[in-house]
């Protein structure tokens, strides 16, 4: 019996590390690699001269503060949680916003509240899509990669463990996830609970029948997506 969390351990509060790994055994592995990318001219002259920036993630946070704030240090930098702002603070000298909801609807409306229209976006690629309908300017910055190396270990969890729940952070992570899971000879991966922590990719995952749990609050949807999982495990 094992817990699946597809998020990196560091990024999960101690406290609940220590509650779920007192009832099962618990496996991280993000089913992604992400890596910064180097902008073009015209990227760096765009995020330079923006007069509000949004940042929809705690990596795309990191490679602002490794590589790009020297870039535009006074913009208010508009963000989708608390966590998201923390590793912020004291990193960076930009004003922080955070939206009323961790979602990217709720950040946008934010922005519409608010009336900004000068805004750049800073994502990553597999999040392209999913903003294409938003104002303002995107840049990607960094890109989410996979690789050979990384699906032979994701295989080895489904053959020598029994998964009965996994946390999935988005469709990018469940599609190698479900493309690993189906090789092994085996429907246990029916059986799972997938827990997730936004509706795009709760819906994506229900559309193959699989049994899917959303948070059920709009602020800390992390701890919210942990605890629900733990109380299912206590219990079961």
């Amino acid at each position: 019996m094992a817990i699946l969390i597809t998020y990196p351990k560091n990024k999960v509060p101690v406290y609940w590390r220590i509650k779920l790994e007192q009832k099962d055994d618990v496996i991280y592995f993000p089913f992604r690699i992400l890596k910064a990318v180097n902008l073009t001219q015209e990227d760096k002259e765009i995020l330079q001269n923006s007069k509000a920036l949004t940042i929809t993630s705690l990596f795309g946070a990191q490679v602002f503060c490794n590589q790009l704030k020297k870039l535009n240090s006074t913009a208010t930098i508009y963000v989708l949680s608390k966590k998201i702002q923390q590793s912020l603070e004291n990193k960076v000298s930009n004003p922080i916003q955070v939206a009323p909801s961790e979602n990217r609807k709720s950040l946008l409306e934010e922005l519409k509240n608010k009336h900004v229209t000068d805004v750049c976006w800073l994502i990553g690629d597999k999040a392209e899509k999913y903003y294409s309908d938003f104002y303002g300017r995107k840049i990607v910055v960094y890109k989410n990669t996979w690789d050979k190396q990384h699906e032979g270990k994701a295989l080895k969890i489904f053959m020598k463990q029994h998964i009965t729940s996994a946390l999935v952070t988005s469709i990018s992570n469940f599609n190698r996830m479900f493309e690993v899971m189906t090789r092994v000879d085996s429907n246990e991966y029916r059986d799972i609970n997938y827990y997730v922590l936004g509706e795009n990719t709760g819906n994506y995952i229900q559309e193959k029948g699989l049994k899917v749990i959303y948070p059920d609050r709009k602020k800390h949807v992390l701890e919210n997506v942990l605890d629900s999982l733990w109380h299912y495990e206590r219990e079961n």
